[in-house]
């Protein structure tokens, strides 16, 4: 059986190609397993046919901008997790894009080991969110499960009488 990859699948979305192959080579020294695309609505159509476990997007993009990818993604965490960076922003714009759904929003410039920080953050938030999520369905099931061999049980001591 195949051994299964811990590598976050990162879709980086930045029409800067010198940028984006920056930190594709960067990132992917890491636990990182990259795709870049370089356009907001070529993006929006990837992400309807592959998962990917966080998305880097730049917001200013030819096609969809990034707060269009963002809406895309719909801000569940625990599917994916959304980054956004611009080299046009102001706090106003972070704040916007936090109350949107994305989990954090990175000014450029940027140094890489910085941006490296914050994506291992997300990744980190979103294993724990993915953990939580697994032990509420171990609950149920279990929950559900004891449902059951009750009312086995009381099967069994109605027919025995």
């Amino acid at each position: 059986m195949p051994k299964k990859s811990n590598k976050c699948h990162l879709l980086i979305i930045e029409d800067d190609t010198a940028l984006a192959a920056l930190l594709e080579e960067y990132l992917s020294a890491f636990d990182y397993d990259i795709q870049v695309i370089n356009n907001g609505e070529a993006a929006i159509e990837l992400l309807s046919r592959q998962h990917f476990d966080m998305v880097l997007s730049d917001i200013m993009l030819p096609g969809a901008n990034g707060m269009t990818v963002l809406k895309a993604v719909g801000g569940d965490f625990v599917r994916t997790i959304v980054v956004l960076m611009t080299g046009y922003s102001g706090i106003e714009d972070a704040l916007s894009a936090v109350k949107q759904g994305a989990y954090d929003f990175v000014s450029k410039p940027f140094q890489l080991p910085e941006m490296k920080i914050r994506l291992d953050n997300a990744a980190n938030y979103q294993a724990l969110l993915r953990k939580v999520q697994g032990e509420k369905n171990f609950d149920q099931a279990n929950q559900k499960a004891e449902q059951r061999a009750a009312k086995i049980y009381r099967s069994l001591q109605a027919g025995g009488r």
